[in-house]
């Protein structure tokens, strides 16, 4: 059953073809990736300029095929819509809270957990200890968030959401979320070698019907994903630090993922307010 979302999205025109966009999205970010991970292995020799710049265009896939996919079905008055979606606040300010501290309050209940149970000392926390390099990097991953969220959810979510509820839209959106992240195990010294690659997609997964459920909520803007992702990658509370405090969150996780499902119901995530 297709999921009722947001009059944003209901009103633009056509449904695009979200296939070609996981494609191209996915095809893009390999193309620069692949490179990288023959050159780790050996096969081939890149100059450190060079792959810099590869490492640096890669995660720019699916912006690019959104807006490519959105030009070519909707013109430049599309282009300027999705791209306005990035800085919408007219929607509830009740929802700015679990934007901005759902996440951190997983994490601090999963640490402190962790640290009551274990006998271990509270970890020292960066954004208080060096603000000003929590703050640099943190920038960098919303620059990276950005990026990401305008394709995933600004483009593919939508067009999904027009054929399948809003629970099995989010399944596969993570089936190729998951996998766009993969040559990152591949490389040499692997960017996500701290954790197993389906460990990994379960969280894609978790992440994934979450950010559906805020972005439902949120009249279909991209501003909260856009804060949540990148607050999900940033760690306020170093969570992976001490494998409990990992288990734990993964499990706060998983029943914060499941109370958004039942209580908002899997076919719109959201409540209707019409």
């Amino acid at each position: 059953m297709t999921a009722t979302i947001p009059g944003t999205v209901r009103n633009m025109k056509g449904t695009g073809n979200v296939w070609w966009f996981f494609l191209l999205a996915i095809g893009f970010t390999w193309l620069f990736q692949l490179p990288l991970v023959l050159d780790s292995r050996g096969a081939v020799h890149f100059p450190t300029s060079l792959s810099r710049v590869a490492l640096h265009i890669s995660p720019l896939g699916p912006f690019f095929a959104a807006f490519l996919l959105t030009y070519l079905s909707d013109g430049r008055d599309g282009v300027t819509r999705l791209l306005k979606r990035g800085w919408n606040t007219g929607f509830g300010r009740i929802w700015w809270i679990p934007t901005l501290l759902l996440l951190p309050a997983m994490e601090g209940l999963a640490v402190s957990l962790a640290t009551l149970l274990g006998g271990e000392p509270f970890p020292q926390l960066v954004f208080l200890a060096r603000p000003e390099s929590y703050a640099t990097s943190f920038l960098g991953l919303l620059y990276l968030a950005t990026f990401e969220e305008y394709g995933w959810r600004g483009y593919a979510l939508d067009r999904l959401q027009r054929r399948w509820n809003a629970l099995t839209s989010s399944l596969i959106l993570a089936a190729f979320w998951g996998p766009w992240h993969l040559p990152q195990w591949f490389m040499g010294e692997a960017l996500r070698s701290d954790v197993p690659f389906f460990g990994f997609w379960y969280g894609i997964l978790m992440e994934t019907i979450l950010l559906t459920w805020l972005y439902n909520n949120t009249k279909a803007s991209l501003l909260p994903v856009i804060l949540f992702h990148a607050l999900m990658n940033a760690q306020v509370f170093p969570t992976w630090d001490n494998p409990m405090s990992a288990w734990i969150f993964v499990l706060v996780w998983t029943l914060a993922t499941v109370a958004a499902v039942v209580v908002w119901g899997p076919r719109e995530l959201r409540r209707r307010t019409e």
